[in-house]
């Protein structure tokens, strides 16, 4: 299975970005996060996952694509948001039945639906 999960959804339903107040708490937070997901799951799965978060907030001089932990992690530079880019993703995706898209946004849980991906809520995936 591949894994596409939308960061900044995940990262306020687990409550994790609830952590990272005052400067580079954001930063610190995105960090929990991808070790979070880095460690819960199973090391064949890492390189099957993009975890995708809006441009707006990439810390400055990151590149816009980096591995951390064997997880593809994803800025949406050049796209108006994360979720467009995960619909870009979605529609790329050679196999889709064999992907899981993790976010609360019903906007990617239809275009997931669409090429028959299946989709779920992000605070069901983070429990």
């Amino acid at each position: 299975m591949t894994l596409l999960i939308d960061g900044y959804n995940l990262l306020h339903a687990s409550g994790i970005l609830g952590r990272g107040r005052g400067p580079g708490g954001l930063e610190r937070s995105r960090l929990a996060l991808l070790n979070f997901v880095a460690e819960s799951l199973p090391a064949e799965m890492l390189a099957r996952t993009t975890v995708v978060f809006d441009a707006a907030h990439a810390p400055p001089g990151m590149p816009r694509t980096l591995m951390h932990r064997g997880v593809c992690v994803r800025f949406a530079a050049n796209h108006d948001d994360a979720d467009s880019l995960i619909e870009e993703l979605i529609r790329a995706n050679s196999a889709p039945r064999q992907l899981l898209v993790v976010s609360s946004d019903h906007r990617l849980h239809r275009a997931a639906r669409r090429r028959r991906a299946e989709a779920i809520d992000s605070e069901l995936w983070y429990a």
